[in-house]
């Protein structure tokens, strides 16, 4: 019985360790699942970021080609753009000049009335209606030189104006010349090198300060030569000045007869306005030639007035202005006093005007008006170049009163007035009323 009960013993314990070593074997191979299932869930789960970063890159890739076909066809359509504005650039390209021209010009209609009497006492009345046409184009040749050109109706060198009547006739003839002539042809240069500094040559605007006053230069002339002005601001004052070289007459046989012209001018500000003095130069080269006392023809100087064959004309005149507000209106005194330092006469041989302007006529229902009174010696002025409507023409050896008025009725067009008392130099009086319509366009 007891080796019965060992022999179970020892089965038994055989048993239990058989079953402590399985247990333990059991425990290390769960502990191997449990690692290789970690490494498994850890290989799935980078085996999906990498899926997803696949996907990511296949999309980005989609993405980048659909660009590249967008870029493509947005560059074709560039191109195709690009040769279509090259092609549309060279087809305009002849025109293209003409959208930077500008063109202006203006229209006067005048009603004239000139009471004139001779050394007898006798008086001569004529009314006459008249009108003037100016058209200008005006544009760039490039980045420092513009263009002018200007046709105007008329033909004499200070009136551009033409006489209604004949008729209706549009030829040239007594009292019906309505010619188209040139009136401006010039080319300004102002490279910026020389800041402030323009060069005219050609047919061009009267490059000279002269308040439109007449007194030396008809208002309606345009020289015709080369011209340099100047203009800088400086502390505390503004320079201007400007010298030119003009043909007067072309003679084929004889020297031509030139104008040399030079002025300088100041302007300060000083009390509630501005202040303007300056001095000019204007010599006439090779005047008498020839034997008469003509500069471009027998208008040009009154022989009646101008006597002598040997007169020269060298006019050095000093002139002034002060611009300032009174009563909120703009007024200006200005004056001018010219001397003939190479006239044959030294006691006819002055000239001088004072006037005053008050208010500035250019809004609608802006108005001004104006009065200057001048004396203008025999041989102080080459006569024919100064103001035509003064004194019934006589030009020089006269003197007397403007009054001038003016009312902007609507914008562009204007209502003028002026009257002129006048004596020439053998008593003769004449009295001249003119109306004007004026539009600008």
């Amino acid at each position: 019985m007891r080796k019965i009960f060992i022999i179970m013993a020892v089965a038994f314990g055989i048993a239990l360790g058989a079953q402590a070593q399985q247990s333990a074997e059991l425990a290390a191979l769960q502990q191997q699942l449990n690692e290789l299932s970690a490494k498994i869930a850890q290989l799935e789960k980078a085996n999906a970021e990498k899926t997803v970063v696949a996907e990511q890159a296949v999309q980005l890739e989609n993405a980048n080609a659909a660009k590249i076909a967008q870029i493509e066809q947005d560059n074709a359509k560039k191109t195709w753009s690009l040769e279509q504005l090259q092609a549309e650039g060279k087809k305009n390209m002849a025109g293209a000049w003409a959208n930077d021209i500008k063109l202006a010009g203006d229209i006067r209609a005048r009603y004239e009335k000139r009471e004139s009497f001779n050394d007898k006492g006798a008086s001569t009345d004529k009314d006459r209606q008249r009108i003037r046409l100016r058209v200008g184009a005006y544009g760039k040749v490039n980045d420092f030189t513009d263009f002018g050109l200007r046709l105007a109706t008329g033909g004499s060198r200070t009136s551009s104006n033409s006489d209604l009547g004949d008729s209706g006739n549009s030829t040239t003839t007594a009292g019906g010349m309505k010619d188209i002539w040139l009136d401006q042809a010039y080319v300004d240069m102002h490279p910026e090198l020389l800041g402030g500094a323009h060069l005219f040559l050609g047919k061009m605007p009267q490059p000279w300060i002269t308040y439109g006053s007449g007194l030396i230069w008809d208002t309606d002339l345009n020289p015709e030569g080369a011209a340099l002005t100047y203009e800088k601001q400086f502390i505390p004052f503004k320079l201007k000045a400007n010298a030119g070289s003009f043909v007067m007459r072309e003679n084929n046989l004889t020297r031509d007869i030139q104008l040399w012209s030079g002025q300088v001018a100041l302007e300060k500000a000083i009390g509630p306005g501005t202040l303007t003095v300056g001095v000019s130069d204007y010599y006439f080269d090779n005047a008498n030639r020839g034997g008469y006392n003509n500069l471009s023809g027998t208008n040009v100087l009154n022989t009646a007035v101008q006597s002598g064959t040997t007169n020269q004309f060298n006019l050095v005149e000093g002139f002034g202005s002060y611009g300032f507000t009174a009563f909120k209106l703009p007024v200006l005194l200005m004056g001018q006093y010219v001397v003939n330092t190479e006239a044959i006469n030294g006691s006819e041989d002055t000239a001088y005007l004072t006037g005053i302007t008050i208010g500035k006529a250019k809004e609608k229902g802006s108005w001004e008006i104006g009065y200057s009174w001048r004396d203008i010696g025999r041989y102080a002025v080459v006569a024919g170049l100064n103001d035509s409507d003064f004194a019934g023409e006589t030009w020089a050896g006269c003197r007397g009163h403007r009054f001038s008025g003016k009312y902007q009725v609507f914008k562009n067009m204007s209502a003028d007035l002026a009257y002129i008392l006048s004596e020439d130099w053998k008593g003769r009086d004449a009295n001249t009323l003119q109306a004007d319509l004026n539009f600008k366009f």
